[in-house]
């Protein structure tokens, strides 16, 4: 008979301190784990109670001290053994947020041997170092970078290039200053090492070309890979197939089909990847496609993108009547006004934050800049998952990322540091193609007949700051371009030098360099990606992105709200003697912006100021500076605050085409269903609502809200 007496006095906590032991607690742990995956039965959650402190009588018979981990440790043993897997699992999460709350190096069960902080060690644990079958973490993160920094100096050839390279990529990586992406950092060493992040695949107009793709993106998405694909050779929606008339599916259902394959297989089960997929706007079907994602989930991996030319947005400006084509008949099959599709863009992405724009006229000018391989080779018509890296059909670019806020020095950007360190990147992003595997032959050969890198950066928003530079200041945009033109004219004298010892990328004799003395080894360098990944280890901003937000609140397991805040935003305050923890609750209030708090020096607002403070102009002015000397693309989110109008996102696409940037994407304030965070004036008024009844996070179904674990419903906020 199950012994459910309390014989337990006290417990011991991670903390040290002890106290009594309150059998209600273990209840609520379970009752809340269970409503969080959609438990309804208290009673159960009361049960399972039971059975833990049965088990705790048994063994701690004398009522002794236990430790309040191994209360977890059997909570979990129940759970599991009593068929309740997904109660399990969500009460396993939640330990681990409380461990990762108290920012206990200790508890994370790793060896800490380059001395990182709490976070970065972390999410090193979680998502990139060596686990053995049992899925065990056998890896430290100086493990982490000697594997990489081994694998991808073993291309050299000679021990002594081999030792040179290692030490220079080791210091580089270890000191992170440099850091390939996260593909080359969870995959170097492994016998299948796709170590590359972007690719992009040819559809053609035929269901068996159409389905060979599908499996071959498939396999590459697999082991970690985004796709891209270009859909206007597809006949529209309707169209004829095999004489019949009115069989076509059309494009969008096409992209449906690419959609759910990425939902299904995920590099070891857990990480996935995602879909660009882009349509010219001369196609028939292009309204149909611009407006695809009315519905909220539909096509939840894939980014839209229209293909725009020079001639198209000539057509805009001027109102000019506009042809659409079908691409199996190549015939005008309906004239419209330009503008009225741009005017459908704008709507749709105010609506729902898609689509975006892809500038094939600023992608393809036949220059260093802009495709050297144009002339020859033709046009290039798709991007990645997030438009930063043109490519050819089954290339692919892996990606790397300087860390500019290690490139300070007596206040000033330490560009002398930057021109000794662009060599060294270049010569370990280079080598990342040949340490690569590809499950495909065609991407194998495509990588490597074009070498193409695509080098960037995290931490832009973080390196104004400690410059005191505003983000969208004209000091700030003429640093940006600075940089960029450095990095990028030393990383090209450097892949020069490279082709000099290893050879140019093979297909140079297509290029504008065909007759020239001096030829690259790579097609192209540099980009600006999203660099997520990498942006959390080294705990930066992403990108050239300005601050998401200064201190915000985190909604997690079981309605737990976490606090985060900006390390040097934090610092700055303690300098200024301003820090405080009610200070910092009103930067929370006020969407984690510090704009309208008098506390705070009016100096400091002006630099530290957030994604929504700051005017799309100047956003896109930003991604433009970056631009003029960036030979691939960028990846920046144009933010616009919820009382932004379509009108205001058809002027952001002129001006970005204006500007010459080779693509666009727009995102307005509470545009997207489950938005975690909301930012600027209309958020103030409308703050993230919480059900009463389990706090966790309403959201709105019409002009109500609702709680999607409990069902709680109001529509009278």
């Amino acid at each position: 008979m199950m012994n459910t007496k309390l014989s337990l006095k006290k417990v011991s906590k991670t903390s040290g301190s002890k106290e009594g032991f309150d059998s209600q607690k273990v209840f609520e742990s379970i009752w809340l784990a269970a409503q969080s995956v959609g438990g309804k039965d208290k009673s159960l959650a009361q049960v399972l109670k039971n059975e833990v402190i049965s088990i705790l009588n048994e063994k701690y018979v004398d009522g002794e001290i236990i430790l309040t981990s191994e209360v977890g440790d059997i909570v979990e043993k129940v759970l599991i053994e009593r068929g309740h897997a997904k109660t399990a699992k969500a009460y396993i999460r939640y330990r681990e947020n409380k461990r990762h709350l108290r920012q206990d190096k200790t508890l994370l069960g790793i060896k800490d041997d380059i001395g990182l902080s709490y976070n970065t060690l972390y999410i090193l644990k979680i998502r990139y170092l060596k686990r053995n079958e049992k899925g065990e973490v056998i890896e430290t993160p100086k493990g982490l970078i000697e594997r990489v920094a081994r694998v991808l100096s073993n291309v050299e050839k000679g021990r002594n290039l081999r030792e040179k390279w290692f030490r220079e990529f080791y210091k580089i990586m270890a000191n992170f200053e440099f850091l390939p992406g996260t593909r080359t950092l969870v995959n170097a060493g492994k016998t299948a090492s796709q170590l590359a992040n972007c690719f992009v695949w040819p559809i053609e107009d035929d269901i068996d070309k159409i389905f060979d793709i599908l499996h071959k993106s498939t396999l590459i998405k697999k082991h970690g890979g985004g796709c891209g694909y270009n859909f206007s050779k597809i006949r529209p929606e309707g169209d004829i197939v095999g004489r019949i008339p009115g069989l076509a599916a059309g494009p969008v259902k096409m992209i449906e089909m690419f959609d759910l394959m990425t939902s299904l297989f995920k590099q070891e089960g857990r990480y996935e990847s995602g879909n660009m997929a882009v349509l010219n706007s001369n196609h028939s079907d292009v309204f149909s496609f611009v407006s695809a994602k009315q519905v909220d989930g539909y096509l939840s991996k894939t980014n839209l993108s229209v293909a725009i030319t020079d001639e198209f947005m000539d057509a805009v400006m001027k109102n000019k009547d506009w042809s659409l084509i079908n691409p199996r008949t190549a015939e005008v099959v309906n004239t419209v006004k330009a503008r009225s599709i741009l005017q459908l863009m704008a709507s749709m992405a105010w609506q729902t934050g898609d689509p975006g724009i892809l500038n094939l006229s600023a992608i393809n000018k036949g220059t260093n800049l802009a495709n050297p391989l144009f002339k020859k080779r033709g046009p290039i018509f798709s991007t990645n998952v997030c438009g930063e890296i043109p490519l050819y059909p089954f290339e692919s670019c892996n990606l790397g990322y300087f860390n500019f806020t290690k490139f300070i020095k007596n206040g000033k950007f330490d560009f002398d540091k930057l021109l000794k360190l662009i060599p060294i990147a270049v010569r370990l992003m280079d080598n990342v193609i040949d340490a690569s595997w590809f499950p495909v032959p065609e991407v194998d050969r495509a990588v490597k007949d074009h070498r193409r890198l695509g080098i960037g950066c995290v931490g832009w928003a973080e390196t104004l700051a400690l410059l005191e530079i505003p983000y969208d200041s004209p000091q700030a945009f003429k640093l940006a371009e600075k940089v960029a033109k450095t990095m990028y004219e030393v990383a090209f004298e450097e892949s020069c030098k490279l082709a000099k010892e290893k050879g140019a990328f093979p297909l140079v004799g297509d290029s504008i360099w065909a007759e020239k003395k001096k030829k690259p080894r790579n097609v192209a360098l540099i980009t600006f990606p999203p660099s997520s990944g990498n942006a959390v280890i080294c705990e930066t901003t992403f990108g050239i992105e300005p601050f998401f937000a200064l201190a915000y609140e985190q909604n997690v397991l079981d309605g737990q709200r976490f606090k985060n805040v900006t390390p040097l935003f934090v610092k700055r305050l303690k300098e200024e003697s301003i820090y405080s923890e009610e200070l910092m609750q009103k930067v929370i209030d006020n969407r984690g912006s510090v704009q309208d708090i008098a506390e705070v020096p009016s100096r400091l607002r002006k630099i530290f100021r957030v994604a929504h403070d700051i005017h799309w102009r100047d956003h896109i002015k930003m991604q433009s500076s970056f631009q003029k000397w960036t030979d691939n693309a960028i990846t920046k989110t144009i933010n616009m605050p919820g009382t932004s109008t379509p009108n205001d996102i058809e002027q952001a696409f002129i001006l970005a085409w204006k500007l010459g940037c080779k693509g666009l994407t727009i995102y307005r304030d509470q545009s997207k269903e489950g938005q975690v965070i909301e930012f600027g004036s209309l958020a103030k008024k409308n703050k993230v609502k919480f059900c009463p009844t389990c706090d966790f996070r309403l959201v709105r179904e019409g002009k109500c809200y609702k709680c999607r674990r409990c069902g709680f419903s109001t529509c009278e906020f």
